[in-house]
């Protein structure tokens, strides 16, 4: 039997928002954003990601968030995977493959349900986000200066 890697992904956002509009639609709120994901074997950490993503809405960082991983698993060859989030448009478009009628989250979303076809096994499971704090700290230190 194949160990299921463990990985947390998480995404955050500061400072204020901006208005952002694209083309005849509404402008919507968007923040700097940066994702964040902790990649472990049983409890050991084997890979984390930290990393600034500019002007982003909080929906579209966790995607980000959950493709990014998906590529650091491929690049790393890794097979199988329990994916935890806690964001949970995420999970459910996962796990009921419902898209967003938003173009560039629904492009996304099918990038994420490509690269989870490369996978042997994985799951995602919703997690309240005071049970996701380490994935949030990756996504929290992109912010912070060295």
């Amino acid at each position: 039997m194949t160990t299921a890697f463990k990985v947390y992904t998480d995404a955050s956002s500061r400072y204020k928002a901006v208005m952002k509009t694209a083309g005849d639609r509404k402008g919507k709120k968007v923040h700097p954003s940066s994702i964040g994901a902790v990649i472990k074997n049983d409890f050991e950490i084997i890979g984390s990601i930290s990393r600034k993503v500019g002007l982003q809405d909080s929906n579209y960082a966790e995607f980000l968030a959950m493709h990014s991983a998906c590529r650091y698993l491929i690049d790393h060859d890794i097979k199988s995977v329990d994916f935890y989030a806690d964001c949970l448009n995420l999970v459910l478009m996962i796990n009921q493959g419902v898209m967003s009628e938003i173009p560039s989250l629904r492009k996304l979303s099918y990038a994420i349900l490509e690269m989870l076809g490369q996978f042997e096994s994985f799951t995602i499971t919703y997690i309240p986000r005071c049970e996701n704090k380490e994935a949030h700290n990756m996504a929290s230190k992109a912010f912070k200066v060295s």
